[in-house]
């Protein structure tokens, strides 16, 4: 779960709506140049709602050319998911991957969540080279 405090009843209740996001942090890992393709911009983030309440999202952001293609837009009811697409563009040359998606909604834990997608970019290694 993430986020802040809670509030629970004596029973240990949650009480209002509660985001998860799955994964918490996309890691791309490492994808070599010569496998770079349009796909490999192509994420799908997963939030569920572990609260009693229904989970509204108000706004989902990307940074830094990071398009949001979807996201749920009809309230997501306790313990039920949604989907957030995300796509933005990798360069054709070695880089580090450094992206946040920050999802807003009425959540009790956490109204403000921000994911980052991070990886790295690399040229294959011939054979015989090595790594320092």
């Amino acid at each position: 779960m993430l986020g802040q405090h809670v509030k629970m009843d004596k029973d240990g209740i949650k009480h209002g709506p509660i985001i998860g996001a799955i994964p918490d942090t996309v890691k791309l890992g490492e994808i070599f140049l010569d496998e770079l393709d349009d796909g490999n911009g192509k994420v799908q983030l997963t939030v569920v709602n572990q609260g009693n309440k229904p989970l509204i999202l108000t706004r989902v952001s990307g940074c830094c050319g990071t398009n949001i293609k979807s996201w749920p837009k009809a309230p997501i009811l306790p313990n039920q998911k949604g989907t957030i697409e995300v796509y933005f563009r990798i360069e054709n040359r070695p880089q580090r991957i450094s992206r946040t998606v920050t999802i807003e909604s009425n959540a009790a834990n956490s109204p403000v969540v921000k994911v980052p997608i991070i990886g790295v970019v690399v040229e294959r290694k011939a054979k015989n080279e090595l790594t320092l």
